[in-house]
C-alpha cells in the first residue's frame, strides 16, 4: 500500500505540474523536473558471503532465507524537481526534492523507496549553503535471530540523515564540507541494533584539463549502538551464525576518488566516461568478551567499491548512462569463523535514462 500511495502521489504531481504549465505558452516553466528510470542486474542482493551463497544454493541453510533468489533485476522509477528563487541580486534559494521507488523483479520483499530534500542558498554562484534531509523507510536487510523469542525474522530499518553542507568555488578548485547525523532504527524485534551516528565529509574538485575533472574526498563516521546500550544482560553468541547482536559501535574512515572525462569526439552528442572509487575502514569498539560478542570484538572491516561509467547525452535534456559496480568487504577478526561469514563480493550493471521534462 505504501508503494501504491507514492506512485499515485507522483502521478498526481506530474499531471498537476503539466496542467499548470499548459497556460504559460511562450513562458519558461518556473520548475525544473527530471524523470529517472534505471534497470540493473545485481548478482548478490543481500550481500551474502560465499558460505551463505553456497548454503542458499544447496538448500542447506539452518534457517531458510525469505528471498527467492540471491540475484535479481531491479527497476527504479524516480523524479527530481527544483526551482530557483531570486532573493536579491546576488542571492538565490533553491528547494530541491529527489525521490525514487525501487522494485525487484523476483524478490519483492526487498522493494524500497527513498526521499531526499535539500534547501540551498547560493551567493553569486560562488558559495552554496545547504540544509539536507534524507529518508529511507522500511529497508529490508535479511533474516536474523530474534533472541527475545528464539525465532528468525526479517530485519528492517528506517534511516534518517539530516545534514548541512557548504560548497565554495575558487578560480582553481571547488571545495565542499558536510556534517550531520545518521539515525538507524530497526523494527520492533531488533531494537538492539538501533544506532545513532555523527558523520563528516570534505572534498575538493578541480578541472585539470579542459575536459578532465578530478574529485578527492575524505569522510568519517562515529556510530553508537544505542540499542545495545539499552540492553542489560548480554548472553553468549554463536560465532558460526551471522548476527549483529552485541556492541556494534564503530569508528570509520572513508576515502573517495572520482574522475570524469568528456571525450573529444566530432559529434554533437556528448560522451563522458567516469570512474568512482570508494574505500572505507571500519573499526568496531566492543569491549565485551569474544564469547559474548564474537562478531564485533577486535573486528575491522575494509570495504571498497569500484564504478566505471559511460554517459551519453544526445541532447541537453537527455542523459543515457551505463554503469558497472563492484563492491567488496573484507573482515579481519580474532574469531576465525567471522571473516568467512562477513566477507562478500557484489557485482551489478545498470542502465539509466534521465530526461528533463522542463
Amino acid at each position: 500500500m505504501r508503494f501504491k500511495a507514492v506512485v499515485v502521489f507522483l502521478l498526481i504531481l506530474a499531471i498537476s505540474i503539466s496542467g499548470l504549465g499548459a497556460g504559460r505558452k511562450g513562458d519558461k516553466f518556473p520548475l525544473t523536473l527530471k524523470v529517472v528510470f534505471s534497470t540493473s542486474y545485481d548478482d548478490n542482493i543481500l550481500k551474502y558471503s560465499d558460505r551463505d551463497l553456497d548454503r542458499f544454493e544447496t538448500n542447506t541453510e539452518t534457517f531458510p532465507s525469505e528471498i527467492i533468489t540471491t540475484d535479481d533485476w531491479l527497476n527504479v522509477f524516480g523524479l527530481r524537481v527544483y526551482r530557483d528563487f531570486d532573493l536579491s541580486r546576488h542571492l538565490k534559494f533553491r528547494p530541491y526534492y529527489a525521490g525514487k521507488i525501487s522494485l525487484y523483479a523476483v524478490n519483492q520483499i526487498k522493494n524500497y523507496q527513498s526521499h531526499n530534500f535539500i534547501g540551498r542558498l547560493a551567493y553569486r554562484n560562488r558559495a552554496y549553503f545547504s540544509l539536507k534531509y534524507f529518508y529511507l523507510p522500511s529497508y529490508y536487510l535479511r533474516i536474523y535471530k530474534d533472541k527475545d523469542w528464539n525465532v528468525y525474522r526479517g530485519a528492517q530499518f528506517d534511516l534518517f540523515r539530516p545534514a548541512v553542507s557548504l560548497r565554495v568555488r575558487s578560480p582553481w578548485a571547488e571545495f565542499e564540507a558536510e556534517g550531520g547525523r545518521e539515525l538507524t532504527y530497526y523494527s520492533e524485534y531488533f531494537t538492539e541494533y538501533d544506532a545513532e551516528a555523527f558523520f563528516g565529509n570534505v572534498s575538493a574538485s578541480r578541472t585539470i584539463f579542459a575536459d578532465l575533472s578530478l574529485t578527492v574526498g575524505y569522510g568519517f563516521k562515529v556510530s553508537d549502538n544505542i540499542g545495545f546500550d539499552q540492553v542489560g544482560a548480554v548472553s553468549p553468541t554463536d560465532p558460526t551464525v551471522d548476527t549483529e547482536y552485541g556492541d556494534a559501535s564503530y569508528e570509520e574512515d572513508q576515502y573517495s576518488l572520482e574522475i570524469a572525462y568528456l571525450l573529444p569526439l566530432p559529434t554533437d552528442w556528448k560522451w563522458r566516461i567516469g570512474l568512482n572509487v570508494q574505500h572505507s575502514e571500519r573499526f568496531y569498539q566492543s569491549s565485551l568478551t569474544s564469547l559474548q560478542d564474537p562478531f564485533h570484538v577486535g573486528r575491522e572491516d575494509r570495504r571498497t567499491s569500484f564504478e566505471p561509467s559511460l554517459t551519453v547525452s544526445p541532447a541537453s535534456s537527455l542523459d543515457l548512462e551505463l554503469r558497472y559496480s563492484y563492491d567488496r568487504r573484507r573482515t579481519d577478526s580474532p574469531i576465525p569463523t567471522v571473516s568467512p561469514i562477513k566477507n562478500f563480493d557484489q557485482h551489478s550493471i545498470e542502465f539509466s535514462v534521465i530526461y528533463q521534462i522542463f
